[in-house]
């Protein structure tokens, strides 16, 4: 591929790991012998200085996350579709998160996401253009870990949870200031949602409000409001039953927001947030690395890929694709339950020794098919596919 790739670096994500993750796809596609130049995607007037970068006419394709940047226009049209330039926006969210990014239709916009549940939702209900894309953010090489995996008597004994908390409260607060009809709706499919994946909160939704005279429409604002706010709601919620649940373990949490947690006379120690960098130094020291998954059932959160390459063993809940591609770490996952909770967390540390050399056999096996670099490779196939990305309907 001749030219240029240009990444839009944005450093304005939670403990910069958006910059984070686009710089490690950066040496991937440089791996591959391509030219990459790094945009960084903040300070004043940065519009305006990207406009000048694709006016020098050698960029062959774009890469931006979450959505930055995705609806710049001049003149009423877009600045890549002006350029001749496909930009591949690479989503980590459900579309329901800034909805306006998700339906720009345009050829010369690829609309990509890590989770293939959220690229299912785009082209079903959304339908921008004629195809989305799901490329997982993938397992990054072990050279970002140049001392993984560390042996057992070399590691602190304890579990790195990385996780920013809110008291879900503050969440229903909110909701009690619908009118009635919602307020039924939404508390009723919360319920039902807390051990289902995101794919489940339109049909439940529909269901509710149907039965209060309400038809709903899949990319309506209302929908796209109730989902965010179930999606968020379920996080939060699961996220405090398991942090309550392994106040009694010895666990490092690093994140903001745990302060409506009692965690008086408790193992688990809370540090505070932290940059992404200092997270990648510490994480091969630990023993597991405990998160909890979107809701999403045909992938993993970046946390568990992470781990894998450092040789640390993921601790979260189950779905699909873990039972499917991650077998042997099943003794390491749980529903959200105190007891599964504890029986996974119990199962590492009463075996480490097994745990971890289960660990290094699932990373020996999903590092090609699952990694960064195979993603990189997804996006370049994808991108020259950008010609054929329209819809014949308008």
């Amino acid at each position: 591929m001749a030219g240029k790739i240009l990444i839009l670096r944005w450093a304005g994500s939670a403990y910069d790991s958006l910059g984070g993750l686009l710089e490690l796809i950066a040496q991937e596609f440089a791996a591959q012998g391509l030219t990459v130049t790094l945009f960084s995607a903040d300070g004043e007037g940065w519009p305006n200085r990207l406009i000048d970068v694709l006016k020098a006419g050698d960029i062959t394709f774009a890469l931006t996350m979450s959505g930055i940047a995705t609806d710049l226009a001049v003149s009423g049209k877009l600045i890549w579709e002006a350029a001749k330039v496909p930009l591949f926006n690479w989503n980590c969210d459900h579309p329901s998160y800034f909805p306006s990014r998700h339906v720009v239709r345009n050829p010369f916009l690829l609309h990509g996401y890590v989770f293939p549940d959220h690229a299912r939702y785009n082209i079903t209900h959304l339908k921008p253009n004629g195809a989305a894309f799901a490329v997982h953010l993938g397992i990054p090489p072990r050279s970002l870990f140049p001392q993984a995996p560390l042996p057992p008597e070399s590691r602190n004994g304890r579990i790195m949870f990385t996780k920013t908390g809110r008291d879900t409260n503050e969440i229903e607060a909110t909701w009690r200031t619908y009118v009635p009809d919602l307020q039924t709706i939404v508390f009723a499919a919360a319920e039902e949602l807390f051990h289902r994946p995101t794919a489940d909160a339109l049909p439940v939704l529909r269901r509710l409000a149907e039965q209060r005279g309400i038809f709903l429409d899949a990319d309506s604002r209302l929908t796209m409001l109730l989902i965010r706010e179930l999606d968020a709601y379920t996080r939060f919620r699961r996220a405090n039953l398991v942090m309550q649940t392994v106040l009694q373990y010895p666990v490092d949490v690093f994140g903001k927001g745990w302060d409506h947690i009692a965690s008086e006379g408790a193992q688990a120690r809370f540090h505070g947030p932290a940059t992404w960098r200092a997270m990648i130094e510490q994480l091969p020291r630990y023993l597991g690395c405990l998160s909890t998954n979107p809701l999403v059932e045909d992938s993993v959160h970046d946390r568990s890929f992470f781990a894998l390459s450092a040789g640390v063993v993921p601790v979260s809940d189950s779905n699909a694709f873990s039972r499917a591609h991650m077998p042997a770490l099943e003794p390491y996952n749980f529903a959200f339950t105190r007891e599964r909770i504890e029986q996974a967390v119990d199962a590492l540390l009463t075996t480490p020794a097994e745990a971890l050399a289960r660990t290094e056999t699932t990373w020996q096996e999903l590092a090609g098919p699952f990694g960064m670099r195979r993603a990189a490779r997804q996006i370049l196939h994808f991108v020259a596919l950008h010609g054929m990305n329209a819809r014949w309907t308008a």
